[in-house]
Protein backbone atom coordinates (compact mmCIF):
# COMPACT_ATOMS: atom_id res chain seq x y z
CA UNK A 1 0.00 0.00 0.00
CA UNK A 2 2.83 2.54 1.00
CA UNK A 3 4.52 1.37 -1.92
CA UNK A 4 1.33 2.09 -4.36
CA UNK A 5 1.31 5.41 -2.40
CA UNK A 6 4.81 6.29 -3.00
CA UNK A 7 4.96 5.34 -6.95
CA UNK A 8 1.83 7.36 -7.23
CA UNK A 9 3.24 10.35 -6.02
CA UNK A 10 6.21 9.79 -8.13
CA UNK A 11 4.19 9.83 -11.34
CA UNK A 12 2.04 12.77 -10.82
CA UNK A 13 5.55 14.78 -9.34
CA UNK A 14 7.08 13.91 -12.70
CA UNK A 15 3.58 14.49 -14.79
CA UNK A 16 3.88 17.79 -12.99
CA UNK A 17 7.16 18.94 -14.20
CA UNK A 18 6.32 17.95 -17.65
CA UNK A 19 3.56 19.50 -17.50
CA UNK A 20 5.26 22.82 -16.12
CA UNK A 21 7.87 21.96 -19.33
CA UNK A 22 5.80 21.92 -21.85
CA UNK A 23 3.88 25.41 -20.65
CA UNK A 24 6.98 26.81 -20.33
CA UNK A 25 9.06 26.05 -23.01
CA UNK A 26 7.13 24.58 -26.23
CA UNK A 27 5.10 27.12 -28.43
CA UNK A 28 5.16 30.79 -28.73
CA UNK A 29 1.72 32.22 -27.80
CA UNK A 30 0.02 34.24 -30.65
CA UNK A 31 -1.90 36.70 -28.72
CA UNK A 32 -2.88 38.81 -31.90
CA UNK A 33 -1.51 41.64 -34.66
CA UNK A 34 -2.70 44.91 -35.91
CA UNK A 35 -1.46 46.99 -38.55
CA UNK A 36 -0.40 50.66 -37.14
CA UNK A 37 0.82 53.74 -38.68
CA UNK A 38 3.45 56.17 -37.13
CA UNK A 39 3.35 59.85 -37.26
CA UNK A 40 5.15 60.05 -40.68
CA UNK A 41 2.18 57.75 -41.93
CA UNK A 42 4.68 54.56 -42.41
CA UNK A 43 2.83 51.03 -41.37
CA UNK A 44 4.15 48.91 -38.74
CA UNK A 45 2.78 45.83 -38.31
CA UNK A 46 2.55 44.56 -34.64
CA UNK A 47 2.48 40.97 -33.30
CA UNK A 48 1.56 40.55 -29.66
CA UNK A 49 3.50 37.39 -28.04
CA UNK A 50 4.09 35.91 -24.79
CA UNK A 51 6.39 32.58 -24.06
CA UNK A 52 7.59 31.24 -20.86
CA UNK A 53 11.29 32.30 -21.15
CA UNK A 54 10.87 35.49 -22.85
CA UNK A 55 7.86 36.92 -20.98
CA UNK A 56 5.79 39.42 -23.32
CA UNK A 57 6.98 40.78 -26.08
CA UNK A 58 6.29 42.53 -29.38
CA UNK A 59 7.57 41.51 -32.74
CA UNK A 60 7.88 45.27 -35.18
CA UNK A 61 8.01 45.15 -38.62
CA UNK A 62 7.75 47.91 -41.35
CA UNK A 63 4.80 46.76 -43.18
CA UNK A 64 4.62 45.93 -46.13
CA UNK A 65 7.97 45.22 -47.12
CA UNK A 66 9.31 43.62 -43.19
CA UNK A 67 12.56 45.55 -43.98
CA UNK A 68 12.63 46.62 -40.46
CA UNK A 69 12.34 44.39 -37.40
CA UNK A 70 11.92 45.55 -33.76
CA UNK A 71 11.34 43.46 -30.65
CA UNK A 72 10.33 44.89 -27.49
CA UNK A 73 9.89 42.99 -24.10
CA UNK A 74 7.91 44.15 -21.10
CA UNK A 75 9.81 41.63 -18.88
CA UNK A 76 13.46 42.78 -19.61
CA UNK A 77 13.87 39.70 -22.11
CA UNK A 78 17.33 40.11 -23.68
CA UNK A 79 18.59 42.99 -25.74
CA UNK A 80 14.95 43.46 -26.35
CA UNK A 81 13.56 47.33 -26.75
CA UNK A 82 12.53 48.02 -23.17
CA UNK A 83 8.54 48.64 -22.78
CA UNK A 84 6.46 49.00 -19.77
CA UNK A 85 3.24 46.63 -18.90
CA UNK A 86 1.37 49.34 -19.49
CA UNK A 87 2.88 49.84 -23.09
CA UNK A 88 2.66 46.24 -24.08
CA UNK A 89 -1.22 45.95 -22.67
CA UNK A 90 -1.89 48.63 -25.38
CA UNK A 91 -0.91 46.52 -28.37
CA UNK A 92 -2.35 43.80 -26.53
CA UNK A 93 -5.87 45.29 -26.76
CA UNK A 94 -4.90 46.50 -29.81
CA UNK A 95 -4.71 44.18 -31.55
CA UNK A 96 -8.23 42.65 -29.64
CA UNK A 97 -9.52 45.42 -31.62
CA UNK A 98 -10.18 47.88 -29.33
CA UNK A 99 -8.57 51.47 -30.05
CA UNK A 100 -6.33 53.06 -27.77
CA UNK A 101 -5.10 56.78 -29.19
CA UNK A 102 -1.85 55.67 -27.17
CA UNK A 103 -0.95 53.33 -29.51
CA UNK A 104 0.51 55.85 -31.94
CA UNK A 105 2.78 57.66 -29.63
CA UNK A 106 4.07 54.00 -28.07
CA UNK A 107 4.72 53.07 -31.94
CA UNK A 108 6.72 56.31 -32.76
CA UNK A 109 8.67 56.10 -29.53
CA UNK A 110 9.81 52.68 -30.69
CA UNK A 111 10.69 53.49 -34.39
CA UNK A 112 12.64 56.22 -33.14
CA UNK A 113 10.29 59.25 -34.14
Amino acid sequence: MILDLYRLGKEIVQDASKLFDNTRHSGKHYLGETVLCDSYNREWKIKVRRTGNRGRYLKIYSYPDYKQKLRASADKYKSYLQITSDEWEVFYRTAGGVKDSRAKAILDKLVGI
